[in-house]
Order: C-alpha cells, then structure tokens, then sequence
C-alpha cells in the first residue's frame, strides 16, 4: 500500500508509522499526571517523572528514522518489523508507567477524591505505540503481497 505525492510513491506504513513517532515524542513531553489541590494544580509530564518518558521519546526518535530511512528507500533489513519492534517497546514502557501513575493517581484521590488523574501525554503514548505498530505490520503485509 502506497499514498502518492507528484513524482514519488510513499509508503503507507512509513507514514502512519512516522506519524506515531512523532507523536510518541511529543506525549512524553505532556502532562502524565495531574494533581489538583485547595486550587492549585500540578503536572508531571513522562519526562520529568523518571526513565518512561525518556525512553518513549528515544523511540519515537528511532520510529521516525525508520519511517525517514523507509521513504528514502534506505537498505533496512524489514523496516516494517523494526517499526513494530519500536512499537511493541513503547506500548510496554507505557502500560508499565500507566500502571505505576494510576497507582499514584489511587493514592492521591483516597486522601481527597476527584484530586489526581493520568495526563494526556500518556494516552497519546500509548495510542502512538499502537500507531507505530499498525505502521510496521502494513509494511510487513504489503512487503508479503
């Protein structure tokens, strides 16, 4: 599967996947968890709070060059694959860091409900590692083809 643009074919798994990867870099640098208290509010964005959002960013970075690297028609050993593979890691790193902020989130509304709850950077990290891998398996499914 291929979209076009006058003169060159790109693509489609390239550019869902590259996509993603840019999403998956921006999601770490929004909010993961708000907390709202006697009218304050405070966030923690994936980057700020540990090694997730950092790792998340770095593959993301890695998704995009495999997308850059699959238009430009640079030799990849199965850039759909490694799409997927970068994929599948950011949807790990960030079901196991939803895991740990909804914890925090729990933690937080018990002393005072409605007070906490997860970010939009994370929601966005996860649908990036889903896009990612979608990406990755169209260029596997067209490669097959």
């Amino acid at each position: 599967m291929t979209a076009s643009i006058p003169g060159k074919s790109l693509p489609i798994g390239a550019i869902v996947g590259g996509i993603g990867g840019v999403a998956a870099v921006v999601g770490a640098f929004l909010a993961w968890e708000s907390v709202s208290f006697l009218g304050t509010s405070e966030s923690m964005t994936g980057w700020e709070g540990g090694n997730g959002g950092k790792i998340i960013a770095v593959l993301g970075v890695v998704a995009v060059a495999i997308a850059i690297a699959w238009v430009m028609a640079i030799k990849l050993p199965t850039p759909g694959g490694l799409m997927i593979l970068a994929g599948v890691l950011i949807l790990l790193v960030g079901i196991l860091n939803f895991s740990n902020v909804r914890d925090d989130v729990d933690q937080a509304n018990a002393i005072v409900a409605g007070a906490a709850s997860v970010g939009i950077g994370l929601f966005i990290d996860l649908l990036a590692g889903v896009a990612i891998i979608v990406g990755g398996a169209l260029g596997v499914l067209t490669k097959k083809s």
